[in-house]
């Protein structure tokens, strides 16, 4: 099998070679507080989202895919979602580099925070994580003709790790 990695969106406004949380990003550059709540909108509840074993907020980590990103937008794409793939530019990070004491996996299988487990990153089996979630899948193919904007990483499981994540070491990937 090949190497597991996880990926990030490269920030356009990334200063030195660590990913921070959204907390750390406001408070070293608040004038892009407004452009990384835009994400958010219509979502801010999630702002609100505690993450257990980890006792922080959403707001306190870092999140990261456990699979390539190519394949979620290969399959907008093949839904007709989108018409091609984006040129977006992903961090491709060894999970090795991660501390574990500060790392959960994050799945969310459906709405609403009973559909909700949360696992320490060394208690989950990575290479079982390598295939879109059917969860995801499903709804992909309920976004078929709404019109309405795709939520990129609904229901993939997220890895997410509290404080800041080092990418000294980390290749930059294009889908």
């Amino acid at each position: 099998m090949n190497k597991v990695f996880f990926y990030h969106g490269v920030p356009d406004d990334l200063e030195g070679d660590e990913l921070i949380p959204l907390t750390e990003i406001f408070k070293k550059r608040p004038d892009l507080h407004a452009k990384y709540l835009e994400k958010y909108k219509g979502r801010e509840e999630i702002l609100q989202r505690r993450i257990p074993l980890l006792d922080c907020g959403w707001n306190d980590v870092v999140q990261l895919l456990p699979l390539h990103p190519r394949q979620l937008f290969e399959l907008q794409q093949r839904l007709g979602l989108i018409e091609e793939l984006p040129e977006y530019h992903y961090f491709e990070i060894d999970p090795a580099s991660l501390d574990p004491n500060r790392t959960v996996v994050y799945f969310k299988t459906a709405p609403g925070d009973e559909n909700v487990t949360v696992q320490w990153l060394n208690d989950v089996d990575m290479s079982s994580l390598q295939q879109i979630p059917q969860a995801t899948e499903d709804y992909y193919r309920s976004m078929v003709g709404t019109g309405e904007p795709v939520f990129n990483y609904q229901f993939v499981p997220h890895v997410v790790c509290r404080g800041s994540v080092d990418i000294t070491d980390s290749r930059t990937v294009i889908l």
